[in-house]
């Protein structure tokens, strides 16, 4: 977390107290993350942004890639970028499972990179279904 937050420093950012929580919480929770569930742990911590300042705060963070955005079922989750890995999401419950992948993916990925000229910069994938409990 502390890395994080030194990069955000030496990209000229600051740490208000919203930001720090948002990473903290993200830094904790390690998966998906809604922005109904930030909210919800920044009121814990008896903070209260508004909607424009929860945008702008999540919008910094992604668009420094201190922070990944994933659009699942039409839901906007934040989470650090770190040990890549990928999503079972249940159509019923909308739970979300991390699951880790062999490398066998990302020899793929640099395939696919190689062949069309693309720059890869990140990736996501998600695997739809029922989970055991509603299936």
């Amino acid at each position: 977390m502390e890395e994080i937050l030194g990069k955000i420093r030496s990209n000229g950012g600051r740490i208000s107290n919203i930001r720090r929580n948002i990473i903290e919480y993200l830094y904790q929770k390690g998966c998906l993350s809604s922005q109904a569930d930030i909210v919800r742990y920044l009121e814990k911590n008896n903070l209260n942004p508004n909607r424009s300042t929860l945008f702008r705060e999540l919008s910094y963070l992604t668009k420094h890639n201190f922070v990944q955005k994933n659009s699942i079922a039409n839901i906007d989750y934040y989470e650090i970028p770190s040990n890549h890995h990928h999503h079972l999401v249940c159509l019923k419950c909308n739970s979300i499972e991390r699951i880790d992948m062999c490398n066998h993916l990302e020899e793929h990925e640099e395939e696919i990179a190689m062949k069309k000229g693309f720059t890869v910069i990140n990736h996501s994938l998600e695997f739809y279904g029922h989970c055991e409990k509603c299936k």
